[in-house]
């Protein structure tokens, strides 16, 4: 049975504000999880990335599908020297249809840190409005 999948794009700069020249992008999985009866494993995933400027593009499985929901990604970069950095050490991806820039993905993760131990659900005002009942466990962000 196929497994949820949300798109993740980015881009990487230097400090100086400029392209990095970025070969690779990896996200790991902290640990395994379950959905919709398929066993989810901590393998690596490759992002695809455009050397010239530094954007990539992900398909990864939303952590918040789980029926654990408590893993996280990691991610690693590697330069055309063969050189790699640790990147950010706990991304939490939500479930989404559309495509979620790695700002909007970095955001969400330290705004659910933020608000623990409620759950955060990010929406549109009009998603707001329709919600009946709102969850008294549940802390609500408004974008857009």
């Amino acid at each position: 049975m196929p497994i949820s999948q949300t798109t993740i794009t980015g881009s990487v700069k230097t400090p100086a504000n400029r392209e990095a020249k970025i070969t690779g992008v990896t996200f790991q999985l902290s640990d395994l999880d379950y959905e919709a009866g398929e066993i989810i494993v901590a393998n690596p995933i490759a992002a695809t990335v455009d050397p010239e400027n530094g954007d990539f593009s992900v398909a990864l499985w939303p952590n918040d599908a789980g029926m654990d929901g408590n893993t996280r990604y990691a991610m690693t970069f590697a330069f055309s020297d063969g050189s790699s950095l640790p990147g950010l050490k706990s991304v939490y991806i939500r479930a989404s249809d559309t495509p979620k820039t790695m700002e909007d993905v970095a955001f969400e993760t330290k705004a659910a840190a933020a608000v623990a131990p409620y759950e955060l659900r990010v929406l549109t005002q009009a998603e707001y409005e329709a919600l009946s009942p709102k969850a008294p466990t549940t802390a609500y962000l408004i974008r857009g």
